[in-house]
């Protein structure tokens, strides 16, 4: 759940260890994700943004984002899992969707937004 209020992120924490990301990937016209990579090209977790006229940027620890790919995607093939985003945004109209199917199955992240 959002519970870092005051707190930093968690790619704070992978930068000053080095960490990369992988290739940005577009979910639709104002979300995207990227994966994050410890140095040896291990997933450490994952960026959700969404990208509108006020930006919001979610990151999950990769078992969270796995968690949220099985248990709201219904996705066991990561294969899939852009197109099952892209599905289940496109069947939303809350900006908030995301955020609220986070708290539903209590999987946890960490937002930051710029408004």
């Amino acid at each position: 759940m959002d519970n870092n209020k005051g707190e930093a992120m968690y790619s704070d924490d992978w930068l000053k260890q080095g960490y990369i990301t992988g290739d940005r990937v577009m979910v639709n016209g104002i979300v995207d994700y990227y994966i994050w990579l410890d140095t040896d090209g291990e997933m450490v977790g994952v960026a959700v943004n969404f990208e509108a006229a006020d930006d919001f940027h979610y990151e999950l620890l990769t078992e969270d984002w796995h968690s949220f790919l099985t248990k709201v995607l219904n996705v066991s093939d990561i294969a899939y899992s852009t197109e099952a985003f892209c599905d289940f945004l496109a069947h939303r109209d809350d900006l908030f969707a995301f955020e609220e199917a986070l708290n539903c199955h209590s999987i946890k992240f960490k937002k930051i937004s710029f408004y």
